[in-house]
Protein backbone atom coordinates (compact mmCIF):
# COMPACT_ATOMS: atom_id res chain seq x y z
CA UNK A 1 0.00 0.00 0.00
CA UNK A 2 2.87 2.38 0.82
CA UNK A 3 4.44 1.77 -2.58
CA UNK A 4 1.14 2.58 -4.28
CA UNK A 5 0.83 5.84 -2.36
CA UNK A 6 4.47 6.70 -3.14
CA UNK A 7 3.92 6.03 -6.86
CA UNK A 8 0.70 8.06 -6.81
CA UNK A 9 2.51 10.98 -5.17
CA UNK A 10 5.38 10.83 -7.71
CA UNK A 11 2.91 10.66 -10.62
CA UNK A 12 0.94 13.61 -9.25
CA UNK A 13 4.19 15.57 -8.87
CA UNK A 14 5.20 14.95 -12.49
CA UNK A 15 1.71 15.78 -13.76
CA UNK A 16 1.60 19.01 -11.78
CA UNK A 17 5.12 19.98 -12.83
CA UNK A 18 4.22 19.33 -16.44
CA UNK A 19 1.43 21.93 -16.40
CA UNK A 20 2.41 24.85 -18.63
CA UNK A 21 2.97 28.06 -16.73
CA UNK A 22 3.00 31.55 -18.10
CA UNK A 23 5.84 33.78 -17.03
CA UNK A 24 4.79 37.23 -15.83
CA UNK A 25 5.42 39.95 -18.36
CA UNK A 26 7.43 42.96 -17.34
CA UNK A 27 5.40 46.06 -16.59
CA UNK A 28 7.63 48.53 -18.39
CA UNK A 29 9.49 47.97 -21.66
CA UNK A 30 13.16 48.83 -21.85
CA UNK A 31 14.02 52.16 -23.45
CA UNK A 32 16.61 52.94 -26.05
CA UNK A 33 17.10 56.48 -27.30
CA UNK A 34 13.96 57.54 -25.49
CA UNK A 35 11.74 55.05 -27.33
CA UNK A 36 10.18 51.97 -25.81
CA UNK A 37 11.48 48.64 -27.09
CA UNK A 38 9.79 45.42 -26.20
CA UNK A 39 12.44 43.15 -24.65
CA UNK A 40 10.34 39.99 -24.44
CA UNK A 41 12.45 36.93 -24.98
CA UNK A 42 11.61 34.93 -28.04
CA UNK A 43 9.53 31.84 -27.34
CA UNK A 44 11.30 28.52 -27.52
CA UNK A 45 11.50 27.25 -31.10
CA UNK A 46 8.98 24.61 -32.04
CA UNK A 47 9.48 21.97 -34.69
CA UNK A 48 6.56 20.38 -36.53
CA UNK A 49 4.84 17.30 -35.18
CA UNK A 50 5.76 13.81 -36.40
CA UNK A 51 3.56 13.00 -39.40
CA UNK A 52 0.57 10.90 -38.37
CA UNK A 53 1.20 8.57 -41.32
CA UNK A 54 4.63 7.66 -39.90
CA UNK A 55 3.19 6.97 -36.44
CA UNK A 56 0.45 4.81 -37.97
CA UNK A 57 3.06 2.87 -39.96
CA UNK A 58 5.08 2.22 -36.78
CA UNK A 59 1.90 1.26 -34.91
CA UNK A 60 0.91 -1.27 -37.58
CA UNK A 61 4.29 -2.55 -38.79
CA UNK A 62 6.76 -1.83 -35.97
CA UNK A 63 8.95 -4.75 -34.93
CA UNK A 64 11.12 -3.24 -32.17
CA UNK A 65 11.44 -0.23 -29.89
CA UNK A 66 14.57 0.50 -27.82
CA UNK A 67 15.03 2.95 -24.95
CA UNK A 68 18.47 3.92 -23.68
CA UNK A 69 18.42 5.93 -20.45
CA UNK A 70 21.34 8.30 -19.96
CA UNK A 71 21.03 8.72 -16.18
CA UNK A 72 19.77 5.30 -15.10
CA UNK A 73 21.61 1.99 -15.20
CA UNK A 74 19.19 0.21 -17.54
CA UNK A 75 17.85 0.04 -21.08
CA UNK A 76 14.65 -1.41 -22.51
CA UNK A 77 14.02 -3.25 -25.75
CA UNK A 78 10.61 -4.55 -26.80
CA UNK A 79 9.63 -6.71 -29.74
CA UNK A 80 6.11 -7.78 -28.75
CA UNK A 81 3.31 -6.13 -30.72
CA UNK A 82 1.27 -4.79 -27.78
CA UNK A 83 4.14 -2.93 -26.05
CA UNK A 84 5.21 -1.54 -29.44
CA UNK A 85 1.74 -0.18 -30.12
CA UNK A 86 1.61 1.16 -26.58
CA UNK A 87 4.93 2.99 -27.03
CA UNK A 88 3.62 4.92 -30.05
CA UNK A 89 0.74 6.19 -27.90
CA UNK A 90 3.29 7.98 -25.71
CA UNK A 91 3.75 10.58 -28.47
CA UNK A 92 1.17 13.37 -28.22
CA UNK A 93 -0.18 15.09 -31.32
CA UNK A 94 0.88 18.55 -30.16
CA UNK A 95 4.30 19.84 -31.18
CA UNK A 96 6.54 20.70 -28.23
CA UNK A 97 8.79 23.74 -27.87
CA UNK A 98 12.51 23.07 -27.61
CA UNK A 99 13.52 24.38 -24.19
CA UNK A 100 17.25 25.03 -23.78
CA UNK A 101 17.06 24.33 -20.05
CA UNK A 102 15.81 20.79 -20.73
CA UNK A 103 18.29 17.96 -21.08
CA UNK A 104 17.53 14.63 -22.78
CA UNK A 105 16.90 11.69 -20.47
CA UNK A 106 17.61 9.11 -23.13
CA UNK A 107 17.32 7.88 -26.70
CA UNK A 108 14.46 5.99 -28.34
CA UNK A 109 14.37 4.18 -31.67
CA UNK A 110 11.52 2.45 -33.47
CA UNK A 111 12.34 -0.18 -36.07
CA UNK A 112 10.52 -2.07 -38.79
CA UNK A 113 12.28 -5.28 -39.77
CA UNK A 114 15.68 -4.04 -38.59
CA UNK A 115 15.45 -0.59 -40.20
CA UNK A 116 15.25 2.44 -37.92
CA UNK A 117 12.19 4.44 -39.02
CA UNK A 118 12.04 6.97 -36.17
CA UNK A 119 14.64 7.92 -33.58
CA UNK A 120 15.19 10.71 -31.18
CA UNK A 121 15.75 11.93 -27.66
CA UNK A 122 13.16 11.78 -24.94
CA UNK A 123 13.05 14.44 -22.26
CA UNK A 124 11.72 13.35 -18.90
CA UNK A 125 12.16 15.78 -16.05
CA UNK A 126 10.09 18.40 -14.29
CA UNK A 127 8.61 20.70 -16.93
CA UNK A 128 10.32 18.76 -19.73
CA UNK A 129 8.31 15.80 -20.97
CA UNK A 130 8.61 15.60 -24.71
CA UNK A 131 10.36 13.91 -27.64
CA UNK A 132 12.70 15.42 -30.25
CA UNK A 133 13.09 13.28 -33.35
CA UNK A 134 15.96 13.37 -35.82
CA UNK A 135 16.32 12.82 -39.53
CA UNK A 136 19.83 12.68 -40.97
CA UNK A 137 21.30 13.77 -37.61
CA UNK A 138 19.21 16.98 -37.56
CA UNK A 139 16.25 17.83 -35.36
CA UNK A 140 13.13 17.35 -37.46
CA UNK A 141 10.09 16.89 -35.18
CA UNK A 142 9.17 17.58 -31.56
CA UNK A 143 6.11 16.27 -29.74
CA UNK A 144 4.90 16.39 -26.18
CA UNK A 145 4.75 13.16 -24.22
CA UNK A 146 1.22 12.01 -23.37
CA UNK A 147 0.14 11.57 -19.74
CA UNK A 148 0.08 7.85 -20.49
CA UNK A 149 3.74 8.13 -21.51
CA UNK A 150 4.65 10.05 -18.36
CA UNK A 151 3.03 7.35 -16.23
CA UNK A 152 4.77 4.63 -18.22
CA UNK A 153 8.21 6.19 -17.73
CA UNK A 154 7.51 6.72 -14.03
CA UNK A 155 6.55 3.05 -13.67
CA UNK A 156 9.56 1.75 -15.59
CA UNK A 157 12.03 3.89 -13.67
CA UNK A 158 10.51 2.95 -10.31
CA UNK A 159 10.51 -0.77 -11.17
CA UNK A 160 14.10 -0.66 -12.39
CA UNK A 161 15.28 1.18 -9.29
CA UNK A 162 13.45 -1.28 -7.03
CA UNK A 163 15.00 -4.24 -8.85
CA UNK A 164 18.44 -2.67 -8.55
CA UNK A 165 17.87 -2.03 -4.85
CA UNK A 166 16.88 -5.68 -4.35
CA UNK A 167 19.93 -6.89 -6.27
CA UNK A 168 22.28 -4.68 -4.27
CA UNK A 169 20.58 -5.66 -1.03
CA UNK A 170 21.01 -9.35 -1.83
CA UNK A 171 24.79 -9.12 -2.28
Amino acid sequence: MNRFLFFLAISFFFIQCNEPTKAPESQEPAKENGQGINQKSDPAPTLPSVPLALLEKIFKEGTQVDYIFYNYPFTMSMTDKTPLEYSVRHIAEEPAPLKPECKPAGRVTWQINGNIVLEGDFYFSTGCTYFVFYEKQEKKYANYMTEEGVQYFNNQIQQALQMREQQLGGQ
